[in-house]
């Protein structure tokens, strides 16, 4: 009875030193579906994110034309936008030297 536990063991174990020996070999199933999924949700937030940056610009220019605001605050805008945008831009980069 002894004999059989520690056999039952001894194969848990093999079978758990295999799979940490062999981790691409284990993992490699789903890679290409992940990264798939990843890029549709990518091209969805920068969608997203396009939109909200063209009604907040809209806002602000329609804010200066009715003399609500200065231009120079649109100009602000504009810059908040672009820094944001060059922020995506360092990120995408980022992610590019790991791949």
């Amino acid at each position: 009875m002894k004999k059989e536990k520690i056999m039952k063991n001894h194969h848990l174990f093999s079978k758990i030193g295999l799979g940490l020996l062999s981790p691409s070999v284990c993992m490699a199933g789903g890679l290409d579906q992940a990264t798939t999924q990843m890029e549709s949700i990518k091209t969805w937030a920068y969608t997203f994110l396009g939109v909200v940056v063209f009604v907040y610009l809209i806002y602000h220019v329609t804010m200066a034309l009715a003399d609500k605001e200065q231009w120079v605050d649109v100009a602000m805008a504009l810059g908040k936008v672009a820094l944001a945008g060059g922020v995506l831009v360092g990120g995408a980069w980022a992610w590019s030297i790991f791949l």
